[in-house]
């Protein structure tokens, strides 16, 4: 067992000592680059106005994928939220006490998934006034 940890250890080793050979090198430069860099990019931007974002575009697009899950979530919440209420008032004492187990993580799931669109739209909503 030891040998076997210890050959693990040194492939290890090598793996890591293999990844440095593949890290790019970074290179300095002068902020005069760096802001004649910026300024092409932005230029470059300007000069070409048929791939300009269009910022109702992308609001309705965020819309549609929004309303989308959010409908899958409310049906899927309701969905299992009638089979576990139907299995409780049809299933005997001993399996409305485990039906009674699977509903913790059924209302913690429910607020994740309603508090996560609901920091989605806030969010959506503050960013676009931006």
């Amino acid at each position: 067992m030891k040998r076997i940890s210890q050959v693990i250890i040194k492939i290890c080793v090598i793996i890591l000592l293999f990844q440095f050979m593949y890290i790019p090198l970074s290179y300095a430069s002068f902020w005069g680059d760096i802001f004649k860099s910026g300024d092409e990019f932005l230029n470059e931007g300007k000069q070409s106005s048929g791939n300009v974002i269009n910022g109702e575009q992308v609001e309705d697009e965020f819309n549609k994928i929004y309303n989308i899950l959010f409908a899958i979530g409310v049906a899927l919440s309701v969905i299992v939220g009638a089979i576990l209420g139907i299995k409780f008032m049809v299933g005997s004492v001993e399996e409305q006490a485990k039906i009674k187990e699977t509903l913790i993580p059924y209302v913690i799931g429910c607020v994740i998934i309603f508090g996560a669109f609901g920091i989605w739209k806030l969010l959506v909503t503050l960013l676009s006034s931006i």
